[in-house]
């Protein structure tokens, strides 16, 4: 699929018309239909038009003419995307505890026992990690 097909397809997704798109990109309703039908390509400062007219990324319209490796990041960000609010809170808690385990150690822990209430300020729980202990997160490294 060509980018003017692409910018077609994203143009119909936002719900607009070729004339509403002409109007945010600034040109004429018939230079849009030049760019869909690939009868001409939009010049560097119109293809920024487009993709914040049509909510779009660039890989999104480019995406016939460039394959990024999927890595590990890229699907965790795809997945992110398609969460809900709840679920963005939960894995940003996860996130915030996990980066300063890593990074802001003092030898204490803070567990994802967050409330999700209406308490803007949930205590905090710090726990000392033992030695060679698993993550928080992970399943308990007790033995009973």
């Amino acid at each position: 699929m060509g980018i003017g097909k692409r910018i077609k397809l994203l143009r119909e997704r936002a719900g607009m018309t070729q004339e509403q798109l002409a109007e945010r990109l600034e040109v004429t309703p018939s230079a849009v239909g030049n760019y869909e039908r690939d009868v001409s390509f939009p010049r560097e400062e119109i293809l920024y038009r487009i993709f914040k007219a049509l909510d779009c990324e660039p890989n999104e319209l480019f995406t016939d003419y460039y394959r990024a490796e999927k890595n590990q990041g890229r699907i965790h960000l795809e997945l992110y995307r398609e969460l809900d609010e709840h679920g963005r809170e939960l894995v940003d808690a996860c996130t915030a505890i996990e980066h300063r385990r890593c990074c802001e150690s003092d030898g204490l822990t803070a567990v994802a026992a967050r409330s999700f209430g209406r308490n803007e300020y949930p205590e905090k729980i710090m726990l000392k990690k033992r030695r060679n202990a698993g993550s928080i997160l992970d399943a308990p490294d007790y033995k009973e």
